[in-house]
């Protein structure tokens, strides 16, 4: 069964040099091709249901995620539903939300983890909340993967949550924090930092820094607070802004920084 998914035109054709990207945007697949992929997913072989997921997610057809969402809605073993994830987190496909939001409460933290990541790229507004809910899982890597997915969509709802997180010296949410906070709540942190892990810090920081929405004055605070704190993960942050900053438009908070840098590395 596997053989005749992958033997149909509807997956195995590819166009000469064509960019993948551009052939997943436009394919669907034949309704004959869909028959194969299901009667493929409902086998008893782990094997056969592996490689059938694999090449739906791989596909990139923008019809592909039914048969993945119908294997989950189901049920199938821990190994199947972490390939079923995979596929799904490939594909993108805004009918999957649901079934992933049920995968991110999974009581296997793996599987959770996998759901979130599965989500992260998922352009759909009820996405955030799973995010921000599994931003209290018990598992630390589910909380970074809801962290890092959070982070890089920008979500300013997951602000509290991270702030919270941050204050109880959550390193995972770190970074996250800094893509997300509002100025002003990045600046009430550096003046009430005394009880935060000096890494931890360092990291969300570093992140804000990095921004280019942020105001140059709430830089110009972050890299004072940066200088006068300890430790590798100060040094790292300020570093990365010097490399990440335009030279173009100037930044006092960039000669700032390197100005710290220089008097730091002159220290024996």
């Amino acid at each position: 069964m596997v053989l005749a998914l992958v033997s149909s035109p509807a997956l195995a054709k590819k166009k000469p040099k064509a960019p993948k990207v551009e052939q997943a945007a436009v394919q669907v697949l034949a309704p004959e091709t869909l028959a194969k992929a299901r009667l493929a997913l409902a086998s008893e072989q782990d094997s056969t249901v592996l490689v059938a997921a694999k090449l739906l997610g791989e596909s990139g057809a923008s019809n592909a995620a039914a048969p993945l969402v119908e294997l989950l809605v189901l049920g199938a073993r821990p190994p199947v539903v972490a390939a079923a994830l995979d596929a799904l987190g490939r594909l993108k496909d805004p009918s999957s939300v649901e079934v992933l939001g049920v995968c991110a409460n999974n009581r296997n933290p793996e599987l959770r983890r996998a759901a979130v990541e599965a989500l992260a790229g998922i352009e759909d507004a009820r996405v955030a909340d799973i995010l921000i809910d599994r931003l209290g899982d018990a598992v630390p890597d589910v909380r970074k993967a809801a962290a890092v997915a959070l982070g890089a969509r920008r979500e300013s709802r997951a602000q509290a949550r991270l702030v919270a997180l941050v204050r109880r010296n959550d390193a995972e949410a770190a970074p996250a924090l800094g893509n997300v906070a509002a100025p002003e709540t990045v600046l009430q942190i550096v003046e009430s930092h005394e009880t935060i892990d000096d890494g931890v810090l360092a990291a969300t920081l570093g992140a804000f820094l990095k921004r280019p929405d942020v105001p140059d004055e709430a830089r110009e605070t972050v890299v004072g607070t940066l200088a006068r704190l300890p430790g590798a993960g100060a040094i790292a942050a300020l570093t990365e802004y010097v490399a990440a900053a335009p030279d173009t438009p100037a930044r006092p908070s960039k000669a700032t920084a390197r100005k710290v840098l220089k008097q730091r590395s002159a220290k024996p």
